[in-house]
């Protein structure tokens, strides 16, 4: 891929349903009208090679099993029990590996001051990773020039809150996933974010890292506010 073929639309459309795809649980993709999205008819034929990917991705939610796709949802993305993988930014960047953690409050304010306001499902935390990526989506749709970022909440959003873990997790999560489907969404938002920093040189801010690439996904989190 390179930047002859990137779009904004294109990666805001992208972002948004690879988000919904990590946030929502299979079992409320109707109510939420995912299921229509994965019946879209797509033809990645002259598309950008993310495009393809993304193209071939929804073709495997689309034939998998929502039953059995809820339940490694609910271990990997829900929070319901111990997660191998944690999916939530202030885990990864603070001390104590908690939710709702100082990077999240770090967060929780650039949301406010950029206009967003979230009604999440039982008060999740904002910095989970689908979240972040449909925030990521509205944030692209801004902008106008597919040949630059000119938006300093889109590069706060990227540089500050998002790239400084979401490649460590990403990394993580496809290492200890089995399921092809949700391997195939990891693989999809590596590619995703990584145009980001390939063709707009995107500075990715150097924060601290407490759960680190190799290191053993089965890091305990603490769900206390905290």
């Amino acid at each position: 891929m390179s930047l002859s073929t990137y779009s904004h639309i294109e990666s805001a459309l992208i972002s948004k349903i690879l988000g919904s795809l990590f946030y929502y649980r299979p079992c409320q993709y109707s109510q939420y009208g995912i299921d229509q999205v994965l019946n879209i008819e797509l033809d990645p034929q002259d598309a950008s090679p993310l495009m393809q990917q993304f193209a071939a991705t929804l073709n495997q939610f689309k034939q998998a099993d929502l039953d059995q796709l809820t339940l490694i949802h609910d271990e990997y993305f829900a929070g319901i029990a111990d997660i191998p993988v944690p999916p939530w930014g202030s885990v990864y960047l603070d001390r104590e590996n908690v939710i709702f953690g100082e990077s999240h409050a770090q967060y929780k304010k650039f949301l406010a001051q950029s206009g967003f306001e979230f009604e999440t499902q039982n008060n999740d935390p904002l910095d989970h990773i689908g979240l972040m990526l449909m925030t990521l989506s509205a944030l692209l749709d801004t902008q106008q020039n597919d040949n630059a970022i000119d938006s300093s909440e889109l590069q706060e959003m990227l540089s500050v809150h998002l790239l400084p873990w979401s490649q460590t997790y990403l990394y993580n999560l496809v290492n200890s996933l089995t399921d092809p489907t949700y391997l195939a969404l990891a693989k999809t938002t590596q590619i995703l974010l990584d145009q980001f920093s390939t063709f707009f040189l995107i500075p990715v801010e150097a924060r601290k890292l407490y759960i680190e690439a190799h290191q053993d996904a089965d890091t305990s989190t603490d769900s206390n506010q905290g």
